[in-house]
């Protein structure tokens, strides 16, 4: 009998795991790499494309998208979602890495993602998907942004077939150094919480604060 009622508390509390699990974010936790204070500095400088992939949806089949401008038939950001695109642009904000262009896919998941993390937009139909490879497309990551900014570009998980076998996950992105020519390099993955823990490498203690060195 007893053997049973803890059986039946232990699925019960299972379920009740799974259940919570769903509504929680699933972030890597991975601390930033000792690479990191390099990263950051190299933004800061300008000069690279930064590809991010909206944040967390709803998880359901979306149709057929006729107007990208009714966002009541897409597919749209969760709570989740608001808040990995919160935490970009504060990381952003907090690192001082300065942006220039915001540009983004129509989907209202990727236009929403962009206008919370760097309060602007500007729609571009290159980066929907669908528009595999596109002369147009390669330009946005090829081509170098001005002097001094970082090109920001929103869009879906396989960038338009721009980042070859890669494929992001809600609000990662994937830092591009602009070669020109139709040609760029692949530099780095961010997820949306590393931001932040960029932030904590780059901080500086307190004063007074001991300083351990392996």
């Amino acid at each position: 009998m007893k053997r049973s009622i803890a059986l039946a508390l232990i699925a019960t509390l299972l379920f009740a795991g799974a259940a919570l699990a769903q509504e929680q974010p699933s972030f890597n936790t991975k601390i930033a790499s000792p690479q990191a204070p390099e990263l950051v500095a190299m933004l800061r400088e300008g000069g690279y494309v930064i590809f991010f992939r909206h944040g967390s949806t709803a998880d359901y089949r979306e149709p057929k998208v006729e107007d990208f401008a009714d966002c009541s038939k897409q597919r749209n950001l969760n709570s989740i979602g608001r808040y990995q695109a919160f935490q970009v642009g504060e990381g952003f904000r907090n690192l001082g890495i300065p942006v220039g262009d915001v540009l983004s896919s129509p989907y209202c998941r990727c236009v929403d993602t962009a206008r919370i993390a760097f309060g602007k937009v500007t729609i571009d139909d290159a980066l929907r998907d669908g528009k595999k490879d596109s002369p147009t497309l390669r330009a946005l990551f090829a081509d170098k942004p001005p002097a001094g900014t970082n090109r920001i570009l929103l869009g879906h998980g396989g960038g338009g077939g721009m980042l070859g076998d890669e494929f992001l996950r809600e609000t990662e992105a994937m830092i591009v150094r602009p070669l020109g020519d139709g040609k760029f390099e692949l530099v780095a993955r961010v997820r949306a919480e590393q931001w932040a823990q960029f932030e904590d490498r780059n901080r500086k203690p307190p004063p007074g604060t001991p300083i351990f060195q392996q």
